[in-house]
């Protein structure tokens, strides 16, 4: 084989393993970012648009980049698809759970590029103990990007996303990317943890001490 040859293989199987990449939503992928993993894509659903069907909703990893992306270097995931109000509306509603190896998730953020009247608003549920720990939205007029802190860390997640468009004149009323993605802080160490009961122990027994007047020789 020529090296010529061999060169046009490599960029092909090059651009075959990146456009395998992104896959549809249904079924539902298993998608790894980073230290997190992303899954149980489930209860999708679409109203109106322009025949825009689940299976032609693409997710892919993604790891965010400022701008468009409000943060730089948070692992997470992209949706795309033909997102188009037509001459009415459109609503894609769907869910997925996101797991995190070696840290715990600590805020949440978003970018899209909807034209007018368009948005993205999402609900963050613990999957723990199934606590609603964020709500948000970037929306067409408004701001295309938003972040939030959790109220909660947590390892595991559920996101119920809701995508509604509504033409506007002239139109067209699109979105064709939602970028999403999660900061995350580390797990206390075994160790930290042990010493932050001792000074805990510490501190207990010097009040005890100070309430009962002390020791006497």
């Amino acid at each position: 084989m020529s090296t010529r040859t061999f060169v046009g293989v490599a960029i092909s199987v090059i651009c075959l393993a990146t456009s395998a990449y992104a896959v549809p939503i249904t079924p539902s992928p298993t998608i790894i970012s980073g230290n997190e993993t992303f899954n149980n894509f489930t209860s999708c659903n679409v109203v109106g648009g322009v025949s825009l069907t689940c299976a032609q909703i693409d997710v892919s990893a993604h790891t965010s980049v400022s701008p468009p992306d409000p943060t730089n270097g948070d692992f997470g995931i992209r949706i795309q698809a033909a997102f188009n109000a037509g001459t009415t509306t459109e609503d894609v509603t769907f869910q997925y759970d996101g797991h995190i190896t070696g840290g715990l998730f600590h805020d949440a953020s978003m970018y899209f590029n909807g034209t007018a009247v368009s948005s993205v608003t999402e609900d963050i549920f613990n999957l723990a103990n199934g606590d609603l720990i964020g709500h948000f939205a970037v929306g067409s007029p408004g701001s295309p990007t938003a972040s939030i802190i959790l109220t909660e860390t947590t390892t595991d997640i559920r996101v119920i996303k809701d995508i509604a468009l509504n033409f506007s004149a002239p139109g067209p009323t699109v979105i064709s990317i939602v970028d999403q993605q999660f900061s995350q802080t580390a797990v206390p160490e075994p160790a930290s943890l042990a010493l932050l009961g001792v000074g805990l122990l510490v501190l207990g027994v010097g009040r005890h001490r100070a309430a009962c007047g002390g020791t006497t020789a």
